[in-house]
């Protein structure tokens, strides 16, 4: 995931800060191959032949969070970036994540949410990604050697008595 970690490592600029964020955005995108396209997000639409990426900016209250989810959710994107501050006080990245899977079906998109003022990012629905990676380190499928995933654990006592009653361990 370059393009995603390239994209989190954007700064906040000092001054124009919308019209900065799309140039750097919008440069990043071009570098891994993203072209410009026609969308309903507000910053940015990019599109290459594997994928596309959608950026949208945030700063307004919850209906209008929603708007902008609704916006990503309608591109298709499979990458989606939510860009807000902790300085407009409106929500929190959890709050804006559970905000994101309560009110919409995502699919198989992912969404990047980055707070710009403090440059922390939340990713969602990158779990399955995750898994893949600790699988594949650990030597894949079948030849991995060691406990399974799932396992039941065997009792270690016995233990006596009928339904409704008193049970005792031995």
């Amino acid at each position: 995931m370059e393009f995603v970690d390239e994209v989190v490592r954007v700064k906040k600029p000092q001054s124009r800060l919308i019209e900065t964020l799309a140039e750097q955005y919008s440069s990043i995108a071009f570098k891994f191959g993203y072209l410009e396209a026609q969308s309903p997000c507000w910053l940015y639409f990019m599109r290459k032949e594997s994928g596309s990426a959608a950026f949208e900016v945030q700063f307004g209250n919850i209906s209008e969070f929603k708007s902008s989810f609704g916006k990503l959710v309608k591109s298709g994107a499979d990458l989606c970036f939510l860009v807000t501050s902790s300085r407009a006080h409106t929500m929190r990245l959890e709050e804006a994540r559970g905000l994101l899977l309560r009110n919409f079906e995502i699919k198989k998109q992912k969404y990047v949410l980055i707070d710009i003022e403090t440059g922390r990012h939340l990713r969602v629905n990158f779990e399955w990604d995750s898994f893949e990676q600790k699988l594949s380190s650990q030597g894949g499928g079948e030849e991995r050697r060691g406990a399974p995933i799932f396992r039941e654990a065997p009792r270690r006592k016995k233990i006596y008595g009928r339904r409704g009653e008193h049970k005792e361990q031995d």
